[in-house]
């Protein structure tokens, strides 16, 4: 009996093996499948490779995509573009100048000032730029700012010491031609300025003065009446000249009593090659008596003092 239990004993034993054998290799199994999965994210050099392609084409996919209706895809230079520098604002500040768009130039130039506010080449452009829209109190104010900030004896500091200078004297000169007219106005007369138009014609422009006549003056004699306009230029040579114009001529004649109203009188200029238009002097005269007169732009008076005399 002993020897059957001996015999059971190691049956059982060597089942019992048997089955850890199995266990074992149940587990290596799986542990080499789930080896051989990932093989794919392994970072082996080849797989890094793959990965690199598929990255590379999924990248040419995107940028092949059509775009939505009205959309624009951004690059880095149009990233770039999107938000300008300092420099680009004022250069574009410049050319929107060039072309006569004062509003748009201005508002660049107080951006490209935000971003720079120490850059002293932004405030000059400022001041010219007030300048050329004949805001006289503006650009001297630009230019005292620019004295207070400049370097002493530097170039920037002597040019806005030069330009403050010139633009007193041309404030000075508008105040004196405002108050001539104020003065003219005042005097008995039989003819006065109503306003006046300017209108853009072939290789130059056209200036049309309204005139009405006072009341209490009676009634005038056309032939009495004359008018004297004067336009000026500023050649290549930065002298400044008369200017070719045609005579100036009325519309329906001039005023001769309340009930004419008012009447234009109309003259043209053609500028020559080269050349900038400056502006006019124009007087109006009845039996040799001084009636009104205008200055277009009133700081003309001061410079005509340039004008060669033989």
């Amino acid at each position: 009996m002993s020897e059957g239990k001996s015999r059971t004993w190691f049956w059982a034993a060597g089942g019992l093996v048997l089955a850890q054998i199995l266990v074992l290799l149940g587990l290596l199994y799986l542990r080499h499948h789930e080896a051989g999965d990932s093989s794919e994210w392994s970072l082996d050099p080849q797989a890094a490779a793959q990965e690199a392609i598929r990255e590379k084409e999924s990248r040419e996919a995107l940028g092949n995509l059509p775009l939505p209706e009205g959309s624009i895809r951004l690059t880095v230079s149009a990233a770039r573009s999107a938000t300008p520098q300092a420099e680009e604002l004022l250069e574009q500040a410049r050319n929107l100048q060039i072309r006569g768009q004062f509003d748009l130039a201005e508002k660049l130039l107080a951006q490209a000032q935000a971003k720079e506010p120490a850059n002293l080449r932004i405030r000059v452009a400022s001041a010219l730029l007030a300048e050329a829209r004949e805001d006289s109190q503006a650009a001297l104010q630009r230019w005292r700012e620019l004295i207070q900030r400049s370097e002493e004896g530097g170039t920037i500091r002597r040019l806005a010491l030069a330009r403050s200078k010139i633009l007193d004297e041309r404030i000075r000169l508008e105040q004196v031609a405002r108050q001539r007219e104020e003065n003219l106005a005042k005097n008995p007369r039989k003819l006065a300025l109503v306003g006046v138009e300017n209108q853009s014609s072939e290789g130059g422009q056209r200036v049309t003065w309204k005139v009405r006549a006072v009341s209490g003056g009676g009634g005038l004699d056309a032939r009495k009446v004359l008018v004297k306009v004067i336009f000026y230029e500023r050649g290549v040579d930065g002298v400044l000249k008369k200017c070719e114009a045609g005579l100036p001529r009325w519309e329906k004649g001039p005023p001769l009593g309340e009930k004419d109203g008012v009447r234009g009188v109309s003259a043209e200029v053609r500028v020559g090659a080269g050349s900038k238009y400056v502006g006019y002097t124009w007087q109006l005269f009845y039996d040799e008596e001084l009636q009104d007169e205008r200055i277009q732009p009133a700081s003309l008076r001061g410079v005509l003092r340039e004008i060669p005399r033989s």
